[in-house]
């Protein structure tokens, strides 16, 4: 059943409803005609025609007036797009409200809105119709979150273009830097939507997974140059190969390869200096060290099936004992895990030690249980699947970080160069 409209509520809906979304537009013509009038009372004709054209030249020459007047007109563009999408989704209310959007920003990949839903209307009816939403606005996608503190309010991804597509290496922005601190947030990757992701190291235990030529190398590079650019770090290293961690031997403090008694060795030191740091803790009646209290050791893996399900089982059963103890008691002690492997299997990355892994990034992997196995279980049937993801595009995965959900992300990458510069850099501030 339809309402009868009157009179008043058919000059709302089709003449002060379409105003109010065109007022922008409408207050810069106002302006243009009080220009024109108060020329034509200055000059006459002549004055009615130039000065309206003095304001638009002055408006589009300038470069802020010109760069706020494409904002402005951006924003009520879209706008106008958003509220024709929304009524072709079937989102008004009885009382002919919609989703409003009450903040917006533009990201490489398309906007980021900030939506408020009317009453009677609720955020999941908005992610319901958000494939309707991106029909109508002829976009890639619409992605709807809904707001951990209100419920009224969504975070509203307009995807427009694949920020990975067609782009070359992603350069580290801390490659050049002449020192760094892992006490900031250090910059990983960037988002779908083409935004930089950073995370903070202390307090949090990494692991990497995924096939071969997936790029877990070069993300786990990235943790080992912001160790390098701080002088105040160490960085203890285990790597099988010997040859992806061989760049970065310089500012190491230790290194132990394929010989597992070696690797144990190492990892029962580890464990000696964290029992020696929570002995100072004790003494001084505190519970955990802060950063810059005492050097945060970073823990690098690489390989990490080699010594987790290593040929000698015993030995592998002991490494594992040692590793999943470091992640359970390491983090008051400035002690940061970060492990790669190539088979993120559950026999590879042991349950009782993937779980205490806090970040967790899952490269391409050839089946959904492998994804699983990185970022949880039940990821790949909520749609975080790592073994959809192309097999062209290196570098591309999941990272389960800060936040509700894993997001879509692609690394920075480092080239040998690169890391021989940040080496150097790094050994000269250690000496």
């Amino acid at each position: 059943m339809r309402a009868r409209l009157t009179v008043g509520s058919a000059v709302l809906l089709w003449v002060v409803r379409p105003s109010w979304l065109w007022r922008r537009e409408l207050a810069a013509l106002v302006v243009l005609v009080l220009a024109a009038a108060a020329g034509w009372l200055a000059r006459g004709w002549v004055g009615a025609v130039a000065v309206p054209v003095e304001v638009v030249l002055i408006v589009v020459v300038v470069p802020w007036s010109r760069r706020r007047a494409a904002v402005v007109w951006r924003r009520a563009r879209l706008r106008r797009r958003w509220d024709r999408a929304c009524r072709y989704a079937g989102l008004t209310t009885v009382n002919d409200r919609i989703p409003r959007i009450r903040r917006e920003r533009r990201v490489p990949a398309g906007d980021r809105l900030v939506v408020r839903v009317p009453r009677g209307a609720t955020v999941d009816d908005l992610a319901g119709e958000a494939e309707r939403v991106a029909a109508v606005l002829k976009v890639r996608e619409v992605r709807v979150g809904r707001d951990v503190d209100r419920a009224e309010v969504a975070h509203v991804d307009v995807v427009r273009r694949d920020p990975f597509a067609g782009a070359g290496a992603l350069r580290w922005p801390w490659a050049l830097a002449a020192r760094g601190s892992v006490a900031d947030p250090v910059p990983l990757c960037v988002d779908d939507m083409g935004e930089p992701v950073a995370v903070r190291l202390p307090g949090k235990h990494f692991v990497i997974g995924g096939e071969p030529e997936s790029g877990k190398s070069a993300a786990l590079s990235l943790l080992l140059a912001a160790a390098a650019l701080d002088p105040s770090a160490q960085i203890w290293g285990w790597d099988a190969k010997v040859v992806e961690l061989g760049l970065w031997r310089p500012v190491m403090t230790r290194f132990a390869d394929h010989d597992m008694d070696a690797a144990i060795a190492q990892q029962e030191d580890l464990i000696a200096e964290m029992n020696r740091r929570y002995e100072v803790l004790e003494a001084a009646g505190r519970r955990a060290l802060h950063p810059g209290e005492a050097p945060l050791i970073l823990a690098a893996i690489d390989e990490m099936r080699f010594f987790t399900a290593n040929i000698d089982g015993r030995a592998a059963k002991h490494f594992n004992a040692l590793g999943e103890d470091v992640a359970a008691r390491g983090r008051a002690a400035l002690i940061v895990q970060a492990a790669a492997t190539q088979k993120p299997a559950g026999a590879v990355v042991p349950t009782g030690w993937r779980d205490l892994m806090a970040l967790r990034w899952a490269m391409r992997c050839t089946t959904r249980d492998a994804s699983d196995t990185i970022l949880g279980a039940g990821m790949a049937t909520a749609g975080f699947d790592a073994s959809e993801i192309d097999i062209a595009t290196r570098g591309v995965g999941w990272l389960y970080a800060e936040g509700g959900f894993p997001r879509r992300v692609r690394s920075y990458y480092l080239d040998d160069s690169d890391i021989r510069s940040i080496v150097a850099r790094g050994a000269a501030l250690r000496a």
